[in-house]
This record gives C-alpha cells, sequence and structure tokens, in this order.
C-alpha cells in the first residue's frame, strides 16, 4: 500500500511543469549560471557557404576553375549562449531559469569578467549588451510556454519564439544605442546584420535541440532539484 502511494505521488509530482524553487533548483541554476560562462568562451567552428564576389560577376570562369571547396566556404565561430539560455528554459521554467541569467548578468555587471568582452558597469553601453538583457525575455518566453501542455510542436515553438525573443530585445536595444549616438540607419542595419545575421539562423537549429535536451535533463535532473 505504501509503495502504491510513493508511486502515485511521484506520478503526481512530475505532472508539474517545472520543479519548485527549493534548494536543489537553487544549486541547478548556480550550474546553469556557469553554462551560460562556459557557452560564451566556447566557439564552435562551423563551415558555411561563402561565395565570393568573383562567382557571382564572372560565374563561368570561377567554378571551371574551381579547385577546393574552401574557396566557397568560410568557418564561423559560432557562440553556443542562446542555444544554452533556451535549454536552461525549458530544464527549469521561467523563474529558475531567469534566476540563472540575473546570477549571469549581476556578476559580469560586478565586474566579474563573464561577459564576451570581460565585465563592468560600463559593459550596458555596449552595443551588444541588448542581446545580454534579451536572455532574460528569452528564458521568460520559452519556460512559460512550455509550462503547460508540452509536445514536440510546442517544444519547437517555445525554441523558436525564446531565440526571437532574445534577438528581438538585442535588436531593439541596438537600434536605440545607435541612435543616441546619431549614428546612420546604414550603419544601424550594419550591425543589426553583424550581431544578428546569419547567427539567428543557427541560433534557431540549436536552440530547437536545445530545447529538447532540456526537456530530457528535466526528467533526469528532477530529484536533485526537489
Amino acid at each position: 500500500m505504501t509503495n502504491q502511494l510513493l508511486k502515485r505521488f511521484h506520478f503526481i509530482k512530475f505532472l508539474e511543469p517545472f520543479p519548485k524553487f527549493r534548494f536543489g533548483a537553487f544549486l541547478i541554476s548556480i550550474f546553469c549560471s556557469f553554462l551560460i560562462v562556459i557557452a560564451t568562451f566556447t566557439p564552435v567552428p562551423l563551415i558555411i557557404l561563402a561565395i565570393p564576389e568573383e562567382a557571382i560577376s564572372n560565374s563561368g570562369d570561377f567554378f571551371a576553375n574551381l579547385s577546393s571547396i574552401d574557396q566557397i566556404t568560410r568557418v564561423l565561430n559560432y557562440i553556443p549562449q542562446i542555444p544554452v539560455i533556451i535549454m536552461i528554459a525549458s530544464m527549469l521554467g521561467p523563474g529558475t531559469g531567469i534566476f540563472s541569467v540575473f546570477l549571469y548578468v549581476v556578476f559580469g555587471i560586478a565586474g566579474f569578467p563573464v561577459f564576451a568582452s570581460g565585465g563592468g558597469l560600463s559593459y550596458i553601453f555596449r552595443l551588444g549588451f541588448g542581446y545580454i538583457l534579451g536572455f532574460f525575455a528569452g528564458t521568460f518566453i520559452t519556460g512559460s510556454v512550455l509550462s503547460t501542455g508540452i509536445n514536440m510542436l510546442k517544444i519547437i515553438k517555445a525554441a523558436v519564439l525564446g531565440v526571437l525573443a532574445v534577438h528581438l530585445t538585442g535588436i531593439i536595444y541596438l537600434g536605440l544605442m545607435l541612435l543616441l549616438k546619431q549614428e546612420s540607419v546604414f550603419a544601424i542595419f550594419g550591425w543589426i546584420w553583424q550581431l544578428s545575421g546569419m547567427q539567428i539562423l543557427y541560433d534557431l537549429i540549436f536552440g530547437i535541440l536545445a530545447a529538447f535536451l532540456g526537456r530530457f535533463l528535466r526528467k533526469t535532473l528532477w530529484i536533485a532539484m526537489d
């Protein structure tokens, strides 16, 4: 009888979307803050297609003399911060997930070199700081979407919306900073392409995979977090 009650208790407990914020979840959230730092300084080399101008202006001769795939590709050092944010949100939910992001941002502003170019209060004036603020929006949206009615399509939706929320927040912040500096519209679009450009495509791809990984880890680490 006792075993049946315990099984039923655990079954009911798993019906909750995310573990409560207890000591175990607190420790996991601290660990997740370190994961964001690790992702910040762990570029992943990706080979992407990069067609040179010559291939367009003189395509016949260019492709006739094409001798190596290296001539039409380049290596992109992809920073997997946003997929890690999506994974944390899908694992911890909007509340505890935001706490992990909060720890990361607070330590960075306090002067610890956890951001890509160091840390400190002056970092808030950097053009890319809006993307860091976007971590809050991405975590909240992804976690909120996954708080009810989980299925495969909803996990994909949560990841896509979370990634877009990060980039949208970053772009708005970037645009405002450049407008305050009286930069031209062309400069604004150039910076947007540099910081979001190809990055957003890979963030979407890896973000979706990270969301599924986060759901798996949620089940695996449930006991530790609760």
